[in-house]
């Protein structure tokens, strides 16, 4: 099995421009604009290799949002568990990670509670758990976010709301993950060949 990281979850090719050089493009106004969210998106794959930019985006959004309006908006909420959970993976003393990985967890679960049926919240979720050691205890998360990922990409087709690339790169990962049973690691891989020959034909 790929021993793919969390913190490799839906990476996107480099010509993602920089987080310092958006960062005052986007709009500060409390709302969740699509742009702001396609930013953060972006943001957090920038940030997977450096500390630097994941303090920058977690700035950004305690900066432009209220706790109030973060805990409303369960994948703004998600997005900001999972720059936690880079925190831990950037720091080196164990109790930072431990406190950090708490923190994203905390957050992942609550997002989780209002974006139950949201597949980029419980696809975050579950790229956390699968990587965390299974000593820690949340098996059953785990197997109930593996469910509930296949069933809101093969039997709702929820990857349609997702960029063809985004969804491709979900897919991909739950494919990797090996968490899925026989038969649907099959659906998948089969979901995965149809959409990569749709873009294929789109780029033909």
């Amino acid at each position: 099995m790929k021993n793919t990281l969390l913190f490799y979850v839906l990476i996107i090719p480099a010509v993602v421009s920089s987080v310092q050089a958006e960062i005052s493009s986007v709009s500060s106004q409390e709302t969740l604009e699509t742009s702001t969210l396609t930013f953060i998106r972006h943001g957090f794959y920038e940030s997977i290799e450096s500390h630097a930019k994941t303090k920058r985006m977690m700035e950004f959004i305690e900066s432009n949002f209220s706790e109030k309006f973060l805990h409303d908006e369960p994948v703004l909420l998600a997005y900001y568990g999972v720059l936690n959970a880079l925190k831990a993976k950037h720091v080196f003393n164990p109790f930072s990670k431990i406190s950090y990985l708490r923190a994203a967890l905390r957050k992942l679960d609550e997002a989780a509670i209002d974006g139950a049926r949201n597949l980029e919240v419980r696809f975050l979720r579950f790229s956390v758990l699968h990587n965390i050691p299974s000593f820690l205890g949340f098996r059953d998360t785990l197997l109930e976010d593996t469910e509930m990922v296949f069933e809101l990409l093969i039997v709702d087709g929820k990857y349609t709301e997702l960029d063809p690339e985004m969804a491709l790169h979900v897919i991909d990962f739950v494919i990797e993950s090996q968490r899925l049973s026989d038969e649907q690691q099959r659906e998948m891989e089969l979901l995965a060949k149809r959409l990569k020959e749709h873009e294929q034909l789109s780029i033909d």
